[in-house]
């Protein structure tokens, strides 16, 4: 027995096998995040917004997104300026998600602030289906092609 385990050229295949995979996954992620902006651009066009390029730069997203809600009501507290206060909450909510342990609860918070931003919005074209929309949101990468989908109508319920 010579006793030599070739685990150079496993971890070599590897290796070759996770560079490919994260490359795709790259391509697929910069793909949604253009196809999101696009979509979210074209809506806040649309909606004659001031800025509507706001849309392409991450954090200001949610502006764009505030904006467009102008406010949220969580059962009898609302959320005014929602424009200021959403970006905040998605600094805030990158920020205290680092904390271990506990960072995914404020993670969550966001996400679900962001659910319900969204179900504003969704109402705002269609409220016999924004809930449903709100619920298939939850998916994250259904956003976009809803969005899309809002485009093409008129809304009935602005704020």
């Amino acid at each position: 027995m010579s006793g030599y385990n070739d685990f150079g050229g496993v971890f070599g295949a590897f290796a070759v096998l996770m560079a490919i995979f994260s490359f795709i996954l790259a391509v697929i992620v910069i793909a949604f995040y253009i196809f999101f902006s696009f979509t979210l651009y074209k809506l806040a066009q649309k909606r004659g917004l001031e800025m509507p390029w706001l849309a392409w730069i991450p954090i200001a997203q949610f502006y764009v997104l505030g904006m467009m809600v102008k406010s949220v009501k969580i059962s009898t507290f609302e959320v005014p300026k929602l424009e200021m206060v959403f970006p905040v909450a998605a600094i805030a909510s990158w920020i205290l998600g680092l904390i271990p342990v506990i960072g995914w609860l404020f993670t969550l918070a966001f996400w679900a602030f962001l659910i319900i931003v969204l179900y504003n919005l969704y109402n705002q074209y269609t409220p016999e289906k924004a809930k449903t929309y709100a619920l298939v949101s939850i998916l994250g990468v259904t956003i976009p092609f809803i969005l899309k989908k809002l485009y093409n109508m008129e809304p009935v319920n602005l704020p």
